[in-house]
Order: structure tokens, then sequence, then C-alpha cells
């Protein structure tokens, strides 16, 4: 669960910074109202942006890679590439990569919950045989 709230919170933060890049004014206010109006500058939104995104895309490649499923997190990448690109294509993309992002955090989780002991989708258990 642990490993969930640190991807989940990451994708988050990235969710965070890409509102105030596409200029939602709700994440404007709470910029401006924690004293921290200077972020609202795309110079250091972008990067910010894209750093909380590859935080999340390797925090995924970490659990993935210990899972063994290594699927997520090429979900996940694929959904990081569409999230940044739609800053400059279509602000629908931003959104729509965050939901598959946040999406392919939970694949993974479950994947994890699974475990290699338990069998997954479609397999059968070595007691069936």
């Amino acid at each position: 669960m642990k490993e969930l709230f640190k991807q989940c919170t990451s994708v988050a933060g990235g969710g965070f910074a890409g509102a105030c890049c596409l200029g939602v004014p709700a994440a404007l206010s709470v910029l401006t109202a924690i004293g921290a109006g200077f972020l609202i500058n795309d110079a250091f939104l972008i990067p910010l942006y894209f750093g909380l995104l590859a935080l999340s895309v390797w925090l995924l490649y970490g659990t993935a890679r210990s899972h063994g499923n290594l699927t997520p997190f090429w979900a996940g990448l694929g959904a990081a590439l569409v999230a940044f690109a739609g800053l400059w294509v279509f602000s629908a993309l931003v959104y729509a990569g965050l939901a598959a992002l946040i999406a392919s955090n939970v694949w993974d989780f479950f994947n994890g919950r699974r475990g290699k002991h338990r069998p997954g989708w479609g397999e059968q258990s070595a007691r069936r045989r």
C-alpha cells in the first residue's frame, strides 16, 4: 500500500503542475495564496511537471520490475508521454494521460497484491491440475 501511495502522490503532484501549466484558476489561486506566485511562470512549471511525471514512471518501473510484469510500466510510460505532449497539443490529453498513468499504477498495485504464488487471470492453480 505504501508503494501505491508514493506512486499516486507523484502523479497527483504532476497533475497539479499540469493544471498550473494549463492555467486552471483553482490551481493558480492556491499557488498565489501560499505565496508561491513566482511558480506560475511556465519556465518553472514545465520542468517540475516533467520531473514529477518522470518520478512517477521511475517508481512504477521499480515496482513493476519487482512484480515481474513490466506491462503496467510500458502503459504508464505511454500515458506520461501523452500527458506531457498534451500541454502543447490538446489540454484534454493531459488529463487523459494522467488518468491512464493512475490506472497503470493501480494495475501494478493489484499485480503485486496477486503475488507470484497465486494464479493470474485465466491461469489454473497447481492444485487443480
